[in-house]
């Protein structure tokens, strides 16, 4: 800086006046006329040999040795540098930067948030990476925020979050925390995210042998039809364990059931409990009638037959009842009935007793028991008012008369 040094003390020389112009200072001699000694009062000595200038600074003289400047140096001014420059009166700082006065140029203290010579330059603060586990930072004026990846927080997202807190698994579910995220171990019976939806065990059919399936929390229940047994009825009962059958009967073990065998045993029923009648087996024969007692039985037997069963016909004709021209035929016979005269066309069991005389070929018979001889055709010797017969007739030397003896 140059600083104009024109009157100043020495500038003019053997008492001499300065006398400031508008472009430059004269000196007016004292001892001389103004006209006559101007120039010889101006002839002065360089006023840099005083060495004016100050901090330095280096002084340079006007034409003539009038004057002299100072170019001052770096933060002084003055005509003489005499006086210290504030750097700071420009307010240089930036962003409420506090300025403080420094050898080589103003100093800025800067603002929080702020950076640079002058803190001019905003601070980021994200370059630090102050965000953790992969949060995205945003840089702010003396601030920053970090935006946290789900499952962390935090100013600095360094804390886990723990999705268990709010106790979302349902059902009595166990919660296993995750990184953003949580996972419900369901118990038996539940499903779904959170557990929430109850299973329904029985649709698939776990219930055997047509058994009924209860659905209920956590499980099921399986209602056995009858024969089965078993947490899901699949085993069969054996129902012949109990030993129902009496008397001697095989039991028989079936699915749901069982069945007594009570062949062989005399008795029936569904357990062989009851003793069988001993008429049911039809011992008596020849039709005859059976009657039951406590142990035994009793045959009845029709006229013409008998035995303990009457099982036996009673042999009318083995004493030959009969004469030669005639056969015997018992009544018990019953394959004569409808082809003899002597017999009615069917059989019956009420008629069974006794005989009948029936003529053999050749041989007529005759009105009442009577076998006629053959070419006879009438018994001439009977007596129609007292039904009496010879032993005699004409068509016979050897009548045949067995009315006394026919049955």
């Amino acid at each position: 800086m140059r600083n104009d040094s024109r009157c100043l003390s020495n500038s003019c020389q053997k008492n001499s006046t300065c006398a400031a112009g508008h472009r430059e200072d004269t000196c007016r001699c004292a001892d001389v006329p103004p006209d006559t000694m101007e120039e010889l009062c101006n002839k002065t000595s360089d006023p840099c040999s005083s060495n004016p200038c100050l901090q330095n600074a280096t002084c340079l003289s006007s034409p003539g040795n009038l004057s002299f400047t100072c170019e001052c140096p770096a933060g002084y001014n003055g005509t003489t540098c005499e006086r210290a420059v504030s750097m700071c009166d420009t307010n240089p700082c930036e962003h409420g930067g506090t300025c403080q006065n420094g050898v080589a140029g103003p100093i800025c203290l800067c603002s929080a948030g702020y950076t640079g010579t002058l803190c001019e330059m905003d601070f980021d603060e994200c370059i630090s990476e102050p965000c953790h586990n992969g949060a995205v930072c945003r840089d702010g004026v003396d601030e920053y925020s970090c935006y946290c990846v789900p499952g962390y927080q935090g100013k600095h997202c360094d804390l886990e979050v723990n999705e268990c807190v709010s106790d979302p698994c349902l059902n009595g579910a166990t919660c296993l925390n995750q990184i953003g995220k949580y996972d419900c171990i369901c118990p038996f019976g539940y499903t779904g995210a959170n557990c929430e939806l109850e299973i329904d065990e029985c649709l698939s059919q776990p219930c055997l042998n047509g058994a009924t399936c209860r659905d209920a929390p956590g499980g099921f229940s399986c209602s056995c039809a009858a024969g089965f047994q078993g947490y899901r009825c699949q085993h069969d009962v054996d129902e012949c364990a109990s030993l129902p059958c009496r008397h001697g009967g095989r039991c028989h073990d079936r699915a749901a059931g069982y069945s007594c065998n009570c062949t062989g045993t005399g008795f029936m029923g569904q357990h062989c409990e009851t003793l069988i009648p001993l008429c049911w087996s039809q011992p008596c024969y020849n039709n005859a009638t059976c009657e039951d007692s406590a142990d035994s039985y009793t045959c009845h037997c029709w006229p013409g037959y008998t035995g303990a069963r009457c099982e036996t016909d009673i042999s009318e004709c083995s004493s030959n009842p009969c004469p030669a021209e005639a056969q015997c035929v018992e009544r018990s016979w019953a394959r004569w009935y409808g082809s003899i005269p002597a017999l009615p066309s069917h059989f019956s069991y009420d008629k069974a007793e006794g005989y009948v005389c029936s003529c053999k070929p050749g041989f007529t018979a005759a009105k009442l028991p009577l076998c006629l001889p053959p070419g006879c055709t009438t018994d001439l010797c009977s007596l129609a008012d007292t039904k009496a017969y010879r032993e005699y007739n004409l068509c016979s030397e050897f009548p045949i008369d067995f009315s006394s003896k026919a049955r």
